[in-house]
């Protein structure tokens, strides 16, 4: 810096087209954060001189009526000898081992957030603020190379930076963003919030790290077994190589691979992946899931594999968006997955990939019979919906069964209209739903449902007229049937086709009674005997 001006030395054309790189909001506001959180780990020692308890706190301001976007810090401050470095473009620091490697971080963020933006800062020991004002259209109209400083007095302890944009961009969040943008930069930093590092505030707010919570239960094929936690550390490295096969480092990894206590779709599963300690490429609901790693999405090793890894030895893309070296990257990872089922196989460490795959959480019985209650009340929905059914030239068809289905008196109706052996005390009942059926413009049943719950050894469902006129059917939750789909019970997709597959039964057993057919009962006696008894 000389003579009241600070170089902004490149091509001015060049900064327009930083408004058209692909980023996200998050990304760009993040690059803020990096510079003060590089600059108060450069001076600590000296911060901590004037406060021992000296702290780093960056508060950024989202004023989308205003259009304005604020980003205070209390680090160091850009001091005089570090300034024509901070506004040169692509002016590579000394130690390119920090969190502001490139050198384009902060210049690169507000271009492509505003057409103003204007930077005071304030370095600890210097006896005056500095400021600067960058308009991208003037400074491209201009051919500017260099811009004016100005200088003001103030206190030699005063240590802060404070970046406004204003005239904000097409890229500049929308209101409906502000929670999303919140939850993305808190994921980044999540290791610097969690170490009590950083206190990072965005309109207000506090951003807090989320602490998830590690399965601890016993081995699934094992569930009376003890209990151990579903957590296997990493510290793992394999050797880099360059273009010529000589060893130029290594890559480097060290953190975890868990199982998740409770399943997640899109925001707690996958893995953070860190890289001198912030998060590159994968916060909050963005957060790595291969498929060798996490199983096939949507798969229960998909839902509960989370992890955090802080990596080592790959490079990044300038905007801090995704590692480079694709191919070695997932080289890498692959081999640290073959690392852990290696170690499985030996018996060295448990089945965590099985584990996430197929264990299943017990439900407590205020559980299990909210969600029975759900069930019986989406099946009776289901059932209330108009029903086409196609016109046969024989409304009473003479069916042939075979003489072992048609001999099989149903145990399975008996055990639910008389529940009485093998009952559990954890047994509970669903209240019964009335709801209709109209198969046709001139036909209606009346169709009463309920669900029992405390007899493993029934059928799927019962169905019986009564001297009323009304049907009842009762679904019996205890049935192996919603054993084996359990954890569908807790997606509501799920429910809803479970419900329909239930509702065709029930409703093609009803009219099979009603046309006098024989089979009738037979039908959901076969049915029971090939897959409801599991």
């Amino acid at each position: 810096m000389s003579n009241n001006k600070v170089s902004i030395a490149t091509k001015p054309l060049v900064y327009s087209a930083f408004r058209y790189i692909e980023n996200k909001v998050w990304n760009a506001l993040a690059e803020y954060v990096d510079n003060a959180l590089q600059s108060f780990k450069d001076h600590q020692d000296e911060l901590r001189q004037l406060n021992p308890n000296s702290k780093l706190r960056v508060n950024i301001n989202i004023d989308i009526d205003e259009d304005i976007i604020t980003i205070t810090d209390n680090a160091f401050g850009i001091a005089a000898d570090c300034y024509d470095r901070a506004f040169e473009l692509a002016n590579i620091p000394l130690d390119r081992k920090g969190l502001n490697e490139f050198g384009m971080g902060m210049k690169v963020s507000s271009i492509w957030l505003s057409d103003l933006w204007e930077v005071k800062t304030k370095a600890l020991g210097e006896p005056f603020v500095k400021t600067l004002v960058f308009n991208i259209h003037e400074v491209i109209n201009n051919q500017d190379l260099e811009l004016p400083v100005t200088f003001e007095p103030d206190s030699v302890n005063e240590h802060y930076t404070i970046v406004t944009l204003k005239k904000l961009s097409q890229n500049k969040p929308r209101p409906r963003q502000i929670a999303y943008v919140k939850k993305h930069l808190a994921s980044i930093y999540s290791k610097f919030i969690r170490d009590g590092i950083l206190d990072l505030v965005v309109n207000d707010e506090l951003l807090e790290d989320t602490q998830l919570q590690c399965l601890v239960a016993p081995y699934y094929k094992t569930p009376e077994a003890e209990p151990i936690q579903w957590k296997r550390e990493i510290d793992f490295e394999a050797p880099k190589y360059d273009e010529n096969g000589q060893q130029i480092g290594v890559y480097y990894a060290k953190g975890f691979v868990g199982i998740l206590e409770r399943m997640s779709t899109s925001q707690d599963n996958g893995i953070l992946l860190f890289r001198r300690g912030r998060v590159i490429g994968s916060s909050f609901d963005e957060k790595y899931r291969p498929k060798i790693l996490s199983g096939e999405e949507g798969s229960p090793r998909y839902k509960r594999i989370y992890g955090e890894l802080e990596l080592d030895g790959f490079d990044v893309s300038f905007t801090k968006s995704s590692f480079q070296d694709d191919d070695e990257f997932s080289q890498f990872i692959e081999t640290i997955c073959d690392d852990i089922k290696e170690e499985v196989k030996k018996g060295t460490f448990p089945d965590i990939f099985g584990q996430a795959q197929n264990y299943t959480k017990p439900k407590s019985r205020a559980d299990r019979a909210k969600a029975g209650h759900h069930l019986v009340k989406s099946i009776a929905a289901e059932i209330a919906k108009p029903i086409e059914i196609p016109i046969d030239s024989d409304p009473n068809p003479s069916v042939e069964i075979p003489e072992a289905v048609a001999n099989a008196i149903s145990t399975t109706t008996q055990q639910l209209e008389n529940p009485s052996s093998a009952v559990s005390p954890e047994a509970f009942s669903i209240p019964p739903i009335e709801t209709e059926v109209i198969p046709s413009v001139n036909t209606k049943f009346t169709l009463v449902i309920d669900g029992v719950s405390g007899n493993t050894n029934t059928g799927l469902y019962s169905l019986t007229e009564h001297p009323d006129g009304k049907y009842y059917a009762t679904i019996n939750l205890s049935n192996g049937f919603f054993e084996r789909f359990r954890d569908c019970l807790s997606d509501e997709d799920s429910i809803n086709q479970l419900a329909y597959f239930i509702k065709n039964l029930v409703v093609t057993e009803l009219l099979l009674l009603n046309s006098g057919t024989r089979s009738a009962t037979s039908f959901r006696n076969q049915f029971n005997k090939l897959f409801g008894l599991i």
